[in-house]
């Protein structure tokens, strides 16, 4: 009867473990293979030792896209440009985020890529990127709009995700981040 008793516990305690296992990896972020702006190949591997701040974004966004922008432009003063500190921009449009088009996105901003590679704009292909979209929880509704310059606007979800230095994810925010609140996380990872 005794060793009845035990099963269930020894199996709870299993159970425990994989899903604290299955939390950890999960908490990590993945890994991808896209090309940068200047058509550079780009890994979250080649990220390791970075703290990354991952916003989803598109090259031909007048709402969204700029205000983030702007936003992490902005915290990246108030930090004074933190050398191991990336930005990441990853496509939510790769058919319309040609690479020069997401090399006109940053000089609309006044950075300069080039001289300070610390920005990037990341697209690929579609099956790639989905992926990243997937895991992160970024839904996608590309809307006709014919008042529209461009002809279309995407609806997305507003996520900005810091990822530290080892790979790991270590906060989630949407755009009305609070300044502080991310430097404050930010310095806790550089």
């Amino acid at each position: 009867m005794r060793l009845l008793y035990k099963w269930p516990v020894a199996a709870a305690i299993v159970l425990i473990i994989a899903g604290a296992y299955v939390y950890v990896t999960k908490d990590r972020a993945i890994d991808f293979s896209l090309n940068n702006w200047d058509g550079k190949t780009v890994t979250m591997e080649d990220l390791r030792g970075k703290v990354v701040v991952l916003a989803f974004s598109y090259s031909n966004c007048t709402v969204r896209c700029p205000v983030v922008t702007v936003r992490l432009t902005a915290l990246d003063e108030m930090m004074n440009a933190p050398e191991d500190v990336v930005y990441l921009h990853v496509s939510i449009d790769p058919e319309k985020d040609t690479l020069e088009s997401r090399k006109k996105y940053f000089s609309l901003y006044k950075l300069d890529a080039v001289k300070d590679n610390r920005w990037m704009f990341v697209s690929g292909e579609t099956d790639e990127l989905s992926r990243l979209w997937k895991f992160y929880g970024i839904d996608i509704e590309k809307i006709d709009e014919k008042m529209l310059p461009e002809g279309y606007y995407i609806e997305y979800t507003p996520k900005l995700v810091l990822i530290d230095k080892g790979g790991s994810i270590r906060h989630e925010a949407d755009f009305f981040f609070q300044e502080e609140e991310v430097i404050e996380k930010i310095r806790e990872m550089a």
